[in-house]
């Protein structure tokens, strides 16, 4: 597995290569069943060495850090955050790293911000980088395994694909990065208009902003009955819906986990239209869950791309407690935007929230134009069924319940107590 030239040398890209079957070892992969795969599908580690260092002797990191002038301490961060388990065998790229992050030291960039940054590039390019690789695998290589295209052949049509298609990504980020870029400079061109009339922040990165949540009210049942393919194309609708929506209203998807989105808006309106859209969306949908939408607005700390604080907190706490089908904002946010948006809005009495040290009177959004649709709630799935959608009915206690196929049917019948206690909390 390791290539030798006539002299009987190693080849440049041996290092690469052994430090490949190396962490085969370490994930219990044994050097028989390398060479069997080897045998089969041709040279896999030759795969993996396009963006890795050729013939370049190693860099000491750490006395270039020193001839840099960069103290001890950054060098460790440095480490710590982009992986460099051996400073004394960096590459050619790693030392460009060192000078950008010297010059930018130079340049006056304080070390914590700069630290920000480099976690930050270093977290979405995992990212990336693993996105990229699990998506050819996934949707190109195993569809070939599917219609039966085995061993060399399958290799080399996988590759015929991805080669130069890989190719293209870097370009493709760079173009991407540019058109955010352009994005959120608006945004800081209106926090630089603003400084006139604010006073300065005492505390670096805090920031002024409404945060949203919004998930699928009953994404676990659906998973559950209907299974990870059918939970999936719903989830792909929903993102869809989320996305185009957050373009139009001015918002910015800070995560997402599984069914659940957090954004960020500069401007509540902007953050109330939104949650109108996507409740919009959700009831014009054929056969779709209904939706928890919750937001607050308030004071944020800005920490290495992502946001944190008793504002994000409260607005979790505000989508969570909703029904299913309900938009809720805190009376902040309401008495910010509410005659700028086109919407009911109804005041509850004091509550309390999980976590909320006060009791807190909740605002219930509702559209103006349309009312919501007359659906029924198929108990088992949680999908909200318009009444063609509906398949089948069963009565059970005196109680009439809608169904959206046999499989939901059959599992209210097998254990009704099941689903109507889950429907009732």
């Amino acid at each position: 597995m390791l290539h030798r030239q006539a002299d009987g040398d190693f080849e440049a890209d041996s290092v690469h290569r052994l430090r490949l079957i190396q962490f085969a070892h370490s994930r219990g992969v044994s050097n028989q069943q390398l060479e069997a795969a080897t045998a089969r599908q041709g040279d896999l580690l030759a795969l993996y060495g396009e963006l890795t260092p050729g013939a370049e002797a190693p860099a000491d990191l750490a006395r270039a850090a020193h001839d840099l002038g960069l103290d001890d301490v950054v060098v460790e961060e440095l480490a710590e955050i982009l992986g460099w388990d051996d400073l004394g065998s960096g590459t050619h790229a790693d030392m460009t790293t060192l000078r950008t992050v010297a010059e930018a030291v130079e340049l006056g960039m304080p070390r914590d911000a700069l630290m920000q940054l480099m976690r930050v590039l270093a977290d979405a390019t995992d990212r990336l980088a693993d996105a990229v690789l699990r998506t050819f695998h996934d949707y190109v290589h195993e569809r070939f395994r599917a219609q039966g295209v085995v061993g060399r052949q399958l290799l080399e049509a996988t590759q015929h694909v991805a080669g130069p298609a890989l190719k293209l990504v870097e370009p493709a980020l760079v173009s991407f990065h540019r058109r955010a870029y352009q994005r959120a400079s608006r945004e800081d061109l209106l926090r630089h208009l603003a400084e006139d009339t604010t006073a300065p922040s005492k505390t670096l990165g805090e920031e002024r902003a409404t945060v949203l949540f919004v998930d699928l009210a009953s994404f676990t049942a659906l998973t559950a009955t209907m299974g990870d393919h059918a939970a999936a194309d719903v989830l792909r609708r929903f993102g869809a819906a989320v996305r185009s929506s957050a373009t139009r209203h001015g918002g910015r998807i800070l995560k997402q986990i599984g069914d659940a989105f957090m954004l960020l808006f500069s401007e509540p309106a902007d953050a109330i239209e939104f949650g109108l859209a996507v409740d919009r969306f959700a009831d014009a949908e054929s056969q779709f869950p209904a939706l928890h939408i919750g937001a607050h607005h308030g004071t944020v700390l800005y920490r290495e791309g992502d946001y944190v604080g008793g504002t994000v907190n409260l607005a979790a706490r505000v989508a969570s407690s909703g029904r299913a089908g309900q938009f809720l904002i805190t009376e902040d946010l309401r008495d910010l935007a509410a005659d700028r948006v086109d919407a009911d809005f109804t005041l509850s009495p004091p509550r309390r929230l999980k976590g909320i040290h006060d009791p807190i009177r909740l605002v219930e959004v509702r559209r103006r134009s349309l009312e919501r649709a007359n659906r029924e709630t198929d108990p088992v799935c949680g999908l909200l069924l318009d009444p063609d959608d509906v398949a089948s009915w069963i009565t059970w206690r005196e109680r009439t319940f809608a169904f959206c196929c046999d499989m939901c049917r059959h599992a209210f019948v097998e254990d009704p107590g099941r689903f109507v206690t889950v429907h009732e909390n």
